[in-house]
């Protein structure tokens, strides 16, 4: 599936895919876009999407940014992803203001970004 780098929100234009983000076994989800960012450990989603969907915390963590300063603590929580024809169920953290795929969830897939054209490629695995 080829999906075109969002230049609106991002200046320069980044990679981004619409996913389905639900509690495993429910059928309340929420539908939206979200950065690719290889650079980060683990998927986050800002803590209004984890209150919409009433996830139950798995676990906290202490976060810290990639310069080692630490963020604080954050909650951590099992939630069902729906992206490129696939499901997949991954531990995300409650941060930030925005939805980030990290690689705990990306390294499922196989990516290609395509800069110059600012496309990417997004290709599912049969387990």
């Amino acid at each position: 599936m080829i999906h075109l780098y969002d230049n609106y929100h991002y200046n320069p234009p980044a990679p981004v895919l619409p996913i389905i983000i639900r509690i495993p076994d429910s059928i309340k989800q929420l539908t939206t876009d979200a950065l690719v960012d290889t650079g980060a450990d683990i998927t986050c989603l800002p803590r209004a999407f984890i209150a919409t969907l009433r996830a139950e915390r798995a676990s906290t963590y202490d976060v810290f940014a990639i310069n080692g300063v630490s963020v604080g603590p954050s909650d951590s929580y099992f939630l069902e992803f729906e992206l490129a024809g696939m499901k997949e169920l991954v531990e995300v953290i409650a941060i930030g203001d925005e939805p980030i795929l990290g690689r705990n969830l990306i390294n499922e897939f196989t990516i290609q970004l395509y800069g110059p054209k600012q496309k990417l490629e997004i290709k599912s695995h049969t387990k």
